[in-house]
């Protein structure tokens, strides 16, 4: 049993992992523009790849690797030099070919006597630039690296607070949803109790009239009526002690029905006013007897 704890736990965990990674935007991390002129082409490449890694191990995006890259442009964009790939045009093409949501640009140029690293994530399905970030550096790999770490902390919190304002807003939605279906659940329930006690009532006060016309005024003068008739000896003829005997008879059944009909609305208009089956009417049981009927009532609490 243990064992099977800890397999459901680990199939779990790795679907949790699997969701959250298709949740994951696909992000291809281009090769570098330098429009300054001025850098060497495997700086350029280090610095490529040195982002790549720094994204990969955000854990934000789902970062499509450089070998599937340079196989989708031979073959999808069919260039020979695809490593000149670093202009726009060309590059949201190759994201597209890779199935990627969106490309990461970055772009290097000397101006002033500053060198700017200059990144920007883009939309491939509207084509616009959504993230942007840039940063002096000295014209050194070690200022580069340091320009590079600010560019991508940026980009990644940028994302990441985009998602957390989608999320709580999602969460706000959510929630005020919720509050307007417990809302109208609320006076549905209200309207519900109100009618339930209004019939309730009704039950009641029907079950309470049943248990006195039928007992009080005619079943119980009639039962005994026609017990003394039946049982009496003297001056009563055998028709008029035949006459009681039915008397008996009808009182009694009026005063058994009486009995399980009253109690059966009262007991029902009771749980209905409680909204709750405190009290619930189980059964009705009514038996002929030698002396006249024997009723039973039998109630669940």
């Amino acid at each position: 049993m243990k064992k099977i704890c800890i397999v459901l736990v680990l199939f779990c965990a790795f679907f949790k992992m699997f969701a959250e990674d298709d949740e994951k935007l696909r992000l291809a991390v281009m090769e570098f523009e330098d429009r300054s002129g001025k850098i060497p082409k495997q700086t350029l490449s280090d610095a490529t790849e040195y982002v790549r890694a720094s994204i990969i191990s955000s854990n934000t995006y789902i970062v499509i690797s450089k070998e599937r890259q340079e196989q989708a442009m031979i073959k999808e964009m069919k260039k020979e030099s695809y490593k000149v790939c670093n202009d726009k045009n060309c590059q949201i093409p190759l994201g597209q070919a890779l199935s990627a949501d969106t490309i990461m640009r970055t772009t290097i140029t000397f101006f002033g006597g500053i060198y700017t690293i200059s990144s920007e994530l883009i939309d491939l399905e509207k084509e616009a630039t959504i993230i942007g970030a840039k940063k002096n550096y000295n014209g050194d790999e070690v200022s580069m690296r340091e320009a590079l770490d600010f560019i991508v902390e940026k980009v990644i919190s940028t994302y990441q607070n985009e998602i957390t304002k989608e999320t709580r807003a999602a969460q706000e939605a959510e929630k005020s949803r919720l509050e307007a279906e417990t809302k109208k659940s609320e006076n549905d329930r209200k309207i519900n109790a109100a009618k339930l006690k209004d019939d309730g009532k009704m039950y009641r006060d029907a079950g309470i009239s049943v248990l006195v016309i039928g007992i009080l005024p005619i079943g119980t003068p009639l039962t005994i009526v026609g017990a003394l008739v039946t049982v009496a000896h003297g001056n009563w003829t055998k028709a008029e002690r035949n006459a009681g005997k039915a008397m008996l008879g009808i009182g009694s059944i009026m005063f058994a029905g009486s009995l399980a009909g009253g109690t059966y609305l009262l007991v029902k208009g009771l749980k209905m006013q409680k909204e709750a089956e405190y009290l619930e009417l189980n059964n009705v049981s009514v038996l002929p007897t030698n002396d006249g009927f024997y009723a039973s009532v039998g109630f669940n609490f």
